[in-house]
Parts: C-alpha cells; structure tokens; sequence
C-alpha cells in the first residue's frame, strides 16, 4: 500500500509539473510573441509618421532613422513584385515576393499582416506591409522563435525543476504514506471496533468485525468436529488410515498403528510421509495401488496369530478424480473362528451321523440276505438298536445346541434351587456311577438363581455324566457342591479321574471335541455335552472355568 501510495503519488507529481511547465512554456511563448508584434507594431507606426513629409517610398530608403532598429526589417516591394530595398539583405539576390501572402493583400487592401514558420531554422517570422502612397509596399518584419525552440531552450530548466520536484515529492510522500499507514498498521483486528482511526475506514473495520465472529464460530465447529472425530477414531477398535492422492499418511488412528506397526515409534513419525515408511506389506502396497488408481479393493492379513481384513475404498470429487484413499482395517479372527468351527461343525455331524448309519445299515443288510446265524441274530439287533440310540442323543444334542443359539422354545425363568437339581441328578446317574465304581455326592447348601429348570438339569447331567464316564476305573470319585455368597452362586462339579491335558483344555468346550476318541466312542459320548453347558451358563449370563491337570482330576466351576 505504501508504494502504490508513493508511485501513485510520484506520477501524479510528474503529470502536474509536464503540465504546467509545458503550460508556463506556453504564457511566456506567447507574452513574448505578443511583445514582438507590439515592437513591429511600433517600428511601422514610427514610419508611418513620416509618410505627409516623404511620399515616395525610395526617399524613405535614404532615410538613417529606418535603420536605428536592425532587430527590424525593413523591405520595399514594387507592384510587380520586385524587390526595390530590404535592409538586411542585397536586393539583387533576393526573388520576386509576388507571391507572398502579406504583399498580395496589402496591394489589395492598403495593408497586412502574417506570420511564417521555418521548420529548418525554428524560427517565426511576422510580418506588416502596407502600401505607400508611391505604389509600393513597405514591409515591416521581426523574428522570434518557435514554439519548439522555445520548449527546447527551457527543456533543461524544466527537466531540472522535475527532478528537484520528484525529490521533494518522494520525502513528502515518505512521510504522508507512513502518516497513512501507520495507523493503519497499528489496528488491532482482533477488535476492530474499538480502533479510533479514519472514518473512511468504518465500513470496512465493521466488515472485519462481523467475518472475525463468523470465523469464531466456524473455527469453533471446526474444532469441536475435529474433537469428535479425534474422539470416535482414537477409541475405534478398527484401524482407520487416511491417504492423499500420493499415499501418504493424513491421518492413522491409535488402533490402525498398533495393528499394522511396529514398537518404540509413534504415529506422528510417518504422518506426511508414504504408508511404505509404514508398512511394506506387498498385499497391502497391491490394495493401496487400487485404491489411488479409484478401485475398492480389499485383502486378508494375518498378523500375530489375528486375522484382519484391511478394507479400501478411493476418495474422489465431483470431478470424479481419486484425491485419497480411505483404509479401515478390522480384526475378522472371531468370524473366522467360527467360519472354521462351523466347518468343522458340519464336518463332524456328517461323520458322527455316517458312523451310526454306516453300522446300522451294514448289520441290517447282513439280516436281510441272512448272512447272520439265527443264534447271533439277537446280538446284531443289540447292536442296531445301540447305534440308533447313539444317532437319537446326537440328534437330541445338535436341537438343543440349535435353540440354544436360536433362544428359540425356551421356557420362562422361575427361582431354581441349584441344590436340589444336583440331587436330582445324581439319583438318575447313580447307576451308571455304581457301575464304574464311582462316588457320586452333592454337598453344600441351597444355591438358588433365576432360570429355566430343565436347561439347568441338562447342565448339571452333562457335567455329572462326563466326570462319570472319564474317571478312573476304581476308587472314583465326583463331587457336586453347590453354595451361594455375597453377589454369585457357584456350582463346582469335581472328580479325581483322569484329568484333560493342558493343550486340550482350550477346546473341551468346542462341539465335537473330543480328548480321547476311542474312549469317547465306548461311552456312548456324542462331543456336545461340554458345549451344552457352556451355551446353557451363557444363556443364564454365568461363566464357566475349568481347572484339571493330568492323572489330578478336573474341576469345572460355573458361577452365575
């Protein structure tokens, strides 16, 4: 602002002092041209005084007062346009002045007067002619300069007088543009309205006022939207990165680093730099190419025994161009877990269905093309009604599992003595107990909670059942022992058998899953009792441990 001040200034300076100095060029032109007429003015009219006493043109030739002014020249001219004297010049030299304007006239008209230019010498010549009473014109002239030559003369003044002006301009423009600005400078825009400056300025101080509180209030949802997104992506479980259209990082939330990064560095290391200063990854460097090339694309990680699935989708505009790529990255190792499970699931019921089936199938075709002696014949029905008693719990088992994670066909809670159920179920496995050699007791106290009694019963017979059947072959033991506490009551089914493996202990509770096999296949067992209870303590919100050591007997503790 202070130099335009100072140019505009300058300028305007060299135009005032062009003008008036071209126009003072001008008045002292003309002050002089009208002086040199008044001067040839007087010169003819003192001639012309003399005119009664000399009334022939050539006695005035003689005259010595003609030539008192040699500034003056003095010519006569006869009627044919000859050149009769001219004192400034040898007439015999000198071409006929018929021609000139001044001489026709004053033959014409008694007298006249014009004014000649001469481009080659700058010079103006003016001119007086009047006829004598003789015949003959008298003419009277005066040089002066030109317009130009007298610019010319000036110019150095003139360029002297801009220079000195232009100096002078530039001091005084220093200061007033810093007496301008100064204040100007010194306004506090964080109040506009309270500066007490130019009134010129009150328009735009008000402007200022009113964007300064829109600016308040836009930068305060900026950050109060900038807050919430801090907030929602610092505590995503998903990783979240964001890209430019150069794939480096913008933004990578505390979940994102820690899946795809590596210790002792921090997320604001590579914020601005590539993602391969990140993570160099070839399937997620693949992904991010199709992503930047405006392609979703997606692709599977594994990462310390977790699977991921790192999701990318392009960011673009409304012209349609990728400007960033947004990656989520979620944790899939439970769905596929359970993808696994369910798979191994349907696996082993077609095997543990095809086994019964096999074997049912295989004796009652040796019946029917009787390959089977009569007296063996009651052993193979034995065997059939066996296998489909096997093939009914198994079915029985898979539609309880299924209501249980359908909650479909389950009876209203009521108050349920957990004590009282145990007993119930030791009577009914107490002959299987006495026919292994196994001890069989419930001890502790009324144990009461809310839920369904016959859930519950299948729970409690499972866990009885298993202890039974996989305890030691003498001097077994299994103990239901059911009390309640401040906040919980617990129910602990323990035995002295066998005990699980350490390995194994992850797993008893999947469905199929079984220890040991063979043993599994003489019981009877279908590997659904342990899933049983465990979906039965999660649909009453309780919680299942399991405590065993090999050759030490096993605990199982469900606490509601």
């Amino acid at each position: 602002m202070k130099e335009t001040i100072l140019r505009r200034m300058i300028v305007l300076t060299l135009i005032a002092v062009v003008i008036s100095s071209v126009a003072s060029v001008i008045v002292v032109y003309d002050v002089h041209l009208d002086n040199t007429k008044a001067e040839l003015l007087a010169d003819a009219e003192f001639v012309l005084t003399l005119r009664d006493e000399i009334p022939s043109s050539s006695d005035l030739m003689e005259l010595g007062a003609v030539k008192r002014n040699q500034n003056t020249r003095i010519t006569v001219v006869g009627p044919g346009g000859r050149v009769l004297y001219d004192n400034w010049a040898n007439v015999v030299e000198m071409e006929n002045h018929s021609d000139r304007e001044e001489i026709k006239v004053a033959f014409e008209q008694g007298k006249a007067e014009s004014q000649r230019l001469s481009n080659t010498l700058g010079i103006n010549t003016l001119y007086y002619a009047v006829l004598w009473d003789d015949g003959n014109v008298i003419r009277f002239a005066k040089e002066t300069e030109s317009f130009l030559s007298t610019l010319y003369r000036l110019l150095s003044l003139i360029i002297l007088l801009i220079v000195a002006v232009t100096i002078v301009a530039l001091w005084l423009g220093e200061k007033m543009a810093n007496s301008i600005i100064t204040p100007i400078n010194n306004l506090d825009l964080d109040d506009p309205l309270g500066n007490d400056v130019y009134a010129e300025l009150s328009p735009l101080l008000l402007r200022i006022s009113r964007q300064n509180k829109d600016i308040k209030r836009q930068v305060a949802q900026l950050e109060k939207q900038q807050e919430r997104f801090q907030t929602i992506t610092t505590h995503m479980v998903e990783g979240l990165i964001l890209l430019d259209d150069y794939a480096r990082i913008v933004y990578m939330n505390p979940s994102a680093f820690r899946i795809l990064g590596s210790p002792g560095s921090g997320i604001s290391e590579f914020v601005g730099k590539s993602l391969l200063t990140f993570n160099r990854d070839l399937d997620v460097r693949k992904v991010v190419e199709q992503g930047i090339n405006g392609k979703t694309d997606e692709t599977m990680l594994t990462i310390d025994d977790q699977h991921y699935q790192l999701l990318v989708s392009p960011v673009s505009g409304e012209d349609e161009e990728t400007h960033g790529v947004i990656i989520i990255v979620v944790n899939v190792t439970q769905k596929y877990e359970i993808e696994r499970m369910r798979k191994e699931f349907s696996g082993n019921v077609s095997h543990e269905l095809r086994t019964p089936l096999t074997a049912i199938s295989s004796y009652a075709e040796l019946l029917k093309n009787d390959m089977v002696q009569p007296e063996d014949v009651g052993e193979f029905a034995e065997r059939i009604y066996y296998e489909a008693k096997r093939m009914t719990a198994l079915v029985d088992d898979i539609l309880k599992l299924s209501r249980l994670d359908e909650r479909v066909d389950i009876a209203p809670q009521n108050n349920v003595d957990l004590r009282i159920l145990a007993e119930e179920v030791a009577e009914s496995l107490r002959p299987l107990a006495e026919a292994r050699n196994v001890e069989l007791v419930v001890t502790g106290e009324t144990a009461t909670v809310m839920g369904d009694a016959g859930m519950l019963f299948e729970m409690i017979y499972n866990l009885c059942d298993n202890a039974i059947k996989y305890n030691r072959d003498t001097g077994g033991r299994v103990e239901v022992n059911c009390r309640s506490e401040e906040d919980r009551v617990l129910l602990q089914v323990s035995d002295n058998g066998k005990g699980i493996a350490k390995e194994h202990q992850g797993r008893v509770f999947e469905r199929f899953y079984r220890v040991d096999k063979s043993h599994s296949r003489k019981t009877g067992g279908t590997g659904l009792g342990l899933s049983i209870v465990k979906n039965v303590a999660a649909y009453h919100g309780a919680t299942v441990k399991l405590e065993s050591a090999e050759n030490a007997g096993t605990k199982i503790e469900v606490e509601f």
